[in-house]
């Protein structure tokens, strides 16, 4: 079963994470990191991590990607402006609606920066840029339709920030199982006692797991340009590279109240023939990485309520 932890208990078994000099605690001899040796581009892993150690660390940033729904951002938004939350730094509308124009920059009530950053091309991978204009190391992904309780996020943003810098952390958890013929499956992991991803449509990330998805390795140029190909499979990938890179599980971690999803009418999941491609991209990364790197978890963090 999963186990679960409270507010109430600090500590929990998740190595924290560590300075980037001594790797994250990572160690490639190791069995079970063995097989990153050969994939992972260690000089450009290494500039990753290095060259983000100035952000501020005490803040994190929202990154929202949207597409045509103005409803479901605009309650988002209200949402997320409507009361102070003292570690969010600054708010990134992803607009993905290259021939509309964006609406203009604005500060909210609580003097938080909301910056509409318009993609140059509709593509699932412009979520997942390392925008240079960012100023925290924590990123928090979400859909349009996605977010948590602005009093949660506080709490979630410093679970993150002392315990798991090193993998992803968030708020819905997927999984993958092994079918008859020998194929991955994707799965949505309801009812089972553990789980290997977390979709990006709410969910923390250091800004060094976006930098490196975003470089110019071969491996990482295949995948970006797949997923463009299925327009589908962002999330999945991410969390394959975060687990080569670290070697880690990703962390489910909920609030007092429930993460929102609400599954907007036209978002991708709706489409015909969504879980197909899924399916296909759990074996495609797969194959292009030469083995299978997420790390199945079987915990999960729950705030405690207060007595």
């Amino acid at each position: 079963m999963l186990h679960q932890y409270s507010e109430s208990l600090p500590q929990i078994t998740w190595r924290p994470y560590t300075a980037p000099q001594n790797g994250w605690g990572i160690d490639l001899d190791t069995p079970a990191c063995a097989e990153s040796r050969d994939i992972v581009s260690e000089d450009l892993w290494a500039e990753s991590r290095r060259k983000y150690q100035h952000l501020r660390d005490d803040k994190f940033t929202l990154v929202i990607s949207t597409y045509k729904r103005p409803d479901s951002l605009n309650a988002t938004l209200s949402l997320v402006l409507s009361e102070e939350i003292p570690t969010l730094h600054e708010v990134v509308i992803v607009w993905n609606e290259v021939n509309t124009t964006a609406p203009a920059d604005f500060i909210s009530d609580y003097n938080v920066r909301v910056r509409f950053r318009v993609s140059p091309r509709n593509s699932l991978n412009m979520k997942l840029w390392a925008d240079p204009e960012i100023r925290t190391q924590a990123i928090l992904l979400s859909d349009d339709d996605c977010h948590y309780e602005p009093d949660d996020m506080g709490f979630i943003f410093n679970y993150w920030k002392e315990h798991a810098q090193d993998r992803i952390v968030g708020a819905f958890p997927r999984s993958y199982t092994i079918g008859e013929d020998g194929q991955y499956k994707y799965s949505f992991a309801r009812g089972w006692d553990r789980y290997s991803m977390i979709l990006t449509g709410l969910a923390f990330a250091h800004i060094s797991f976006l930098d490196y998805y975003s470089s110019d390795d071969p491996l990482m140029t295949d995948i970006r340009n797949l997923i463009d190909e299925k327009f589908n499979c962002e999330d999945i990938a991410l969390n394959y590279i975060v687990s080569m890179l670290t070697c880690n599980s990703p962390l489910q971690v909920v609030g007092l109240k429930h993460p929102i999803n609400a599954g907007g009418k036209h978002g991708i999941s709706t489409k015909k023939g969504h879980i197909g491609k899924r399916h296909s991209c759990v074996n495609d990364f797969a194959n292009m990485m030469g083995y299978m790197p997420l790390r199945n978890s079987t915990h999960y963090i729950h705030r405690g309520r207060q007595k």
